[in-house]
């Protein structure tokens, strides 16, 4: 499975010419963080099953769209992503 955006060969290349900038210093970090965000398909944040079941019960949706949720709130909100 590949870890670029939609399988994207582009993203890849325009990645890896981006880890190639910053690597020489041509690219800071804020603006790889940015090429990251632009090219990776973002890693899930594994939430333990108590944690999902507990908030299931309290506001009854179910396991899976809980998980999806908190992942994509804790990706928008508190800016999660890799070190450089």
């Amino acid at each position: 499975m590949s870890k670029f955006k939609n399988n994207s060969r582009i993203f890849e290349a325009v990645y890896e010419t981006a880890c190639d900038l910053h690597s020489i210093g041509a690219i800071n970090n804020e603006q790889m963080n940015e090429y990251k965000d632009a090219c990776l398909k973002p890693k899930s944040v594994k939430i333990h099953g108590d944690i999902l079941d507990c908030v299931n019960k309290k506001y009854g949706s179910n396991r899976e769209k809980l998980e999806v949720l908190i992942n994509d709130l804790l990706r928008k909100e508190l800016k999660l992503t890799q070190p450089v």
